[in-house]
Order: structure tokens, then sequence, then C-alpha cells
């Protein structure tokens, strides 16, 4: 195997590891938005259970709990739709993560291939120049042996 055809596929595994990790930052970013955003809609609905009543009993008093209950309440459809959108961007950016992660693993498997194969081969190579080795050492001696006076 050629070291260009290697070099290739070394540029390769980096980018496919580099995607790999932006993925994987994108996807603890979206879920950390997800957390956030879940974190918030929680504290809001806390707060609008724990909304305490008015102390008096006044028109004045009642309107501004119901307009502090509107507002609460605003917040919390605006906090729920921001969730939802954390959400969709979380399933999106694990969908793009393992889809990397699945490309850098097919090329991983790849380089690891190749490399075998390129020990096998440098295996076969080393073994037949052995044997070459091998045989000509026992074509000397059988020289040797027959030049000598016969086989000893």
């Amino acid at each position: 195997m050629s070291t260009h055809k290697q070099g290739n596929l070394g540029g390769l595994v980096r980018l496919r590891s580099v995607r790999e990790r932006d993925s994987r930052i994108g996807l603890a970013t979206a879920l950390k938005e997800e957390r956030a955003a879940a974190a918030k809609e929680a504290d809001l609905q806390q707060l609008l259970a724990n909304l305490p009543m008015p102390a008096t009993f006044d028109l004045a008093a009642f309107q501004g709990r119901q307009h502090t209950v509107e507002m609460i309440r605003t917040a919390l459809a605006d906090t729920r739709a921001t969730l939802e959108t954390a959400h969709h961007i979380t399933t999106a950016a694990r969908d793009r993560w393992v889809s990397d992660r699945s490309r850098l693993a097919a090329v991983e498997s790849l380089v690891e291939r190749r490399a075998a194969a390129v020990r096998a081969e440098r295996t076969r190579r080393e073994t037949r120049e052995l044997d070459e080795v091998a045989q000509e050492m026992w074509r000397r001696r059988t020289r040797t042996a027959v030049v000598d006076g016969g086989v000893r």
C-alpha cells in the first residue's frame, strides 16, 4: 500500500474526527440549553403554584394578582416554546453526532483493515524471502555434499 493512499486516509480520519468532536460539542451545548429551559419552566411552574393570595380582598389587590398570574403564564408559555425548540435542536444535534460518529468509525475501520492487509502482505513477503534463503542454503549444502563425495 502506498503512503500516498495512507496519507489520504489519515487526512480523512482527521477530518471525520474533527467533525465528530464538533458535533459532540454541539450536542453538549444543545443539551445544556435544553436543561436550562426545563429548569426555567420548572421554576415558573413552582412560582405560579406558590403565588400567595393577596393580603386584602379588594379589587386592586385582585387585579394585581391576576396581572402577575397572567405575566407568569405568558412567560411559562414562552419558556415551553423555547423548551420545545431546544428539544428539537437537541434531537437534531444527537442525530448529527450519531451520524458523524458512525462515519468516523467506518473510516477508522477501513484504515485498520488496510493496515492489517499491509501487515499480512509484509508477513507473506518476509516468509517468501525466508523460504528463498532456506532453499538457497539447502541447494548449497546439497551441492557441497554431492561434490564432497555423496550424501552424509
